[in-house]
């Protein structure tokens, strides 16, 4: 099992939460509270599902250096064996026990100094069919060494017709990973829909986030600028040639 769970590290958990749930993603539990009490725990968590693949948002200080980034992250049904599996593959892992006391947590590797957690999630997460899917952007130098990293994690590439970037890859469970050129490692949360990016809008603007669709090579993309302090891009998915939407 293997599912794309970025996290969001925001001061603010409430407005994040709200602006997932404007774009249509759902809460798997209560969203985190409003007024005074919001936010003060500083490991306060909340997870949101799209229709594939999850969004975890991480309480953090304002004006720290968590403030505002993206992290990658997976969900795996058995921590151990997925850090056997790609170890064997030829990427380095290493299990240590959660912070959380949840079980162990898998960390992995990748030759561009990035690294990241495969904790045990839900094999089904019981959200709502959703044309929406999570997509994380990995910028890097090292293009090819990420995309071998993936590979070994058993992520799979999409086909052509399937992604509008090169180098982009699905979980089995749910969520999309895409490899970009960049001068350092970073991560990006982004999303794709499968239907027309303008169906979001009362959504997004009722729930009080401005927005501007554009029109861009591989089709329209809804661009909202997030709480966090970046702007989020929802793609609308690739077509075939008969005009089914790519899975």
């Amino acid at each position: 099992m293997l599912r794309v769970r970025p996290v969001v590290s925001t001061p603010d958990l409430p407005g994040a939460a709200r602006f997932l749930q404007a774009l249509g993603l759902t809460p798997v539990q209560d969203p985190p509270p409003t007024g005074s009490e919001a936010g003060m725990d500083a490991e306060n968590e909340a997870v949101f599902d799209a229709g594939s693949g999850r969004v975890a948002l991480h309480s953090c200080a304002p004006g720290s250096a968590e403030d505002g980034r993206v992290s990658l992250a997976f969900d795996v049904s058995d921590v151990r064996e997925f850090a056997r599996r790609t170890a064997e593959a030829g990427t380095r892992s290493r299990v240590e026990p959660a912070e959380d006391g949840h079980g162990p947590t898998a960390h992995i590797s990748a030759p561009d100094g990035l690294s990241f957690p495969a904790d045990v999630g839900p094999r089904e997460t019981g959200a709502p069919p959703s044309p929406l899917t999570v997509l994380a952007l990995w910028s890097t130098p090292g293009v090819v060494p990420a995309v071998t990293v993936l590979n070994d994690i058993g992520a799979k590439p999409r086909t052509a017709a399937e992604a509008g970037a090169p180098h982009s890859f699905r979980a089995k469970n749910g969520g999309l990973v895409a490899v970009r050129a960049g001068a350092r490692p970073a991560i990006g949360l982004a999303f794709e829909y499968a239907g027309d990016v303008r169906d979001l809008l009362p959504g997004v603007t009722g729930g009080g986030f401005g927005a501007v669709v554009v029109d861009g090579e591989h089709g329209r993309s809804l661009r909202v600028p997030a709480p966090w302090g970046a702007e989020v891009r929802v793609d609308e998915r690739a077509r075939d040639a008969v005009g089914s939407t790519a899975l």
